[in-house]
């Protein structure tokens, strides 16, 4: 069972929901920890195209493996819809900022999340 924020015995900073603001889509995400790794759950997403509302089940699951190794958040995959997925490295730059290191068609991509403190 994956445990949310309330219950989670870690004090990990990457744990909480996180709002993301592209020039290629909007979303709201929530990183949660399991047995020592980090996973991602959509809660919102919009690229003008596609728009969803997470509903809390298995399919909201998108991001897995994520393991905390000498500061940064590594290994972590980001699933696509399709079924292919992009490796994801994470770097917490404070407690509210959260940096988001992938490569996407053979080119390195950043985006930054930033902490949502109002969603419940």
């Amino acid at each position: 069972m994956m445990c949310i924020t309330s219950c989670a015995q870690s004090n990990d900073k990457i744990i909480g929901v996180w709002d993301v603001k592209t020039e290629y889509y909007q979303a709201i995400y929530e990183i949660v920890e399991d047995d020592g790794k980090f996973f991602g759950k959509v809660h919102y997403y919009n690229d003008g195209e596609t728009k969803y509302k997470g509903n809390n089940k298995k399919e909201d699951y998108f991001l897995t493996d994520v393991e905390l190794k000498d500061g940064k958040y590594i290994n972590g995959k980001m699933y696509l819809p399709d079924g292919s997925y992009y490796q994801v490295i994470f770097n917490l730059k404070d407690d509210n900022t959260l940096e988001v290191l992938m490569t996407v068609e053979n080119q390195p991509y950043k985006e930054t999340w930033t902490r949502n403190t109002k969603y419940k």
